[in-house]
């Protein structure tokens, strides 16, 4: 009778893995058998297709079923198009700009950081006969200077409802502590100073609109730390520690967290420069998966496609002075996407 147990027990088992090995990773719609530990992204711009610079950083979506994406050039100040076809989209009046981060409120209206000139500005949008976006004008939408500035914004997310948050940072080559703020602005442009830690980085919402995620870098380690928050007062509260890379873990003080990006499953999923990858947490803070990608410093990601289940990465392309972009055909669709539908 025991040994019939026994022999039940084992063959449950066996096909209970069995499914697990078949199914493969719930993160993505391959239908290969590959752990989510393991996931590699494709080459989608190379440095022999590309015509992008080195310096390339925020990555954004807007709403049409062509679901254009955008990457934003520090040298020069210049945002292009690069899906489903390069073209050009902004380039700032100012020269000594540098465009980071940028996000799509909707089809009349994005928000992009000028890191060198402490604000965020704010693009009026129309659309051509394709339903491609196109900038008609860009204002200052906020640009605190009493009483502090920002320090240098580097990216931002966006609320349903039009509220900025923003991360920022004094760069030096190894992080210090108390080197980077996060700042709100609300639809008014009203801004507000939340936070003065260590050099912040990725910031996202998650997709519920009830924490925010920001990123530090400290000379022990990088942290992603969650808050409440408030998103039409634009005040965070409750702070905790979400996840925690330690430097000797890493064997390399210059892995960074860059650009983060949540989707509907309030999964994040989390850059790290220098380090070849994407890293995705739950919403516990538990390593679910990591994304290989071709080039050692991704900066920054975004969902989009036409079902917003294509996960593109940009960063510079390995040993050329260019940027490129990976992506892979993930399961859930992002946050950015999902809300401008």
């Amino acid at each position: 009778m025991h040994g019939n147990v026994v022999l039940v027990f084992l063959l449950f088992v066996t096909i209970f893995d069995h499914g697990l090995t078949t199914h493969g990773c719930h993160l993505v719609t391959s239908s290969k058998s590959i752990p989510c530990m393991d996931l590699q992204a494709t080459s989608f711009i190379t440095s022999a297709t590309s015509t992008f610079g080195r310096f390339v950083e925020g990555a954004s979506t807007n709403r049409r079923d062509t679901c254009s994406l955008s990457i934003t050039e520090i040298v020069p100040p210049l945002i292009r198009q690069f899906f489903p076809q390069i073209r050009p989209f902004y380039i700032d009046t100012r020269t000594n700009s540098q465009l980071h981060g940028m996000r799509f409120l909707n089809d009349k209206t994005a928000f992009v950081i000028d890191s060198a000139n402490h604000r965020v500005l704010k693009l009026s949008l129309t659309e051509d006969s394709n339903n491609f976006p196109i900038v008609l004008n860009s204002t200052v939408f906020c640009a605190p200077t009493k009483p502090e500035a920002m320090m240098e914004p580097n990216d931002l997310t966006l609320s349903r409802s039009g509220t900025v948050f923003t991360s920022g940072m004094m760069f030096t080559t190894f992080p210090h502590n108390r080197e980077g703020d996060v700042w709100s602005c609300t639809k008014n442009g009203e801004a507000k100073r939340l936070e003065l830690i260590g050099r912040t980085n990725g910031i996202d919402l998650s997709f519920n609109e009830t924490r925010l995620y920001v990123s530090e870098g400290t000379p022990s380690g990088q942290r992603i730390w969650v808050y409440e928050v408030d998103v039409h007062a634009g005040t965070i509260s409750g702070k905790r520690s979400f996840a925690f890379f330690e430097y000797p873990a890493d064997s390399a003080q210059s892995i960074a967290i860059d650009g983060m990006r949540t989707d509907v499953q309030e999964n994040l999923w989390v850059t790290r420069y220098g380090g070849r990858e994407v890293v995705v947490f739950n919403q516990h803070g538990k390593l679910i998966g990591r994304v290989g990608v071709s080039f050692q410093n991704p900066t920054n990601l975004e969902f989009g496609g036409e079902n917003g289940t294509t996960l593109f990465i940009v960063g510079q392309c390995e040993g050329a002075d260019a940027g490129c972009v990976d992506s892979i055909q993930v399961a859930t669709p992002g946050r950015s996407w999902t809300i401008l539908q």
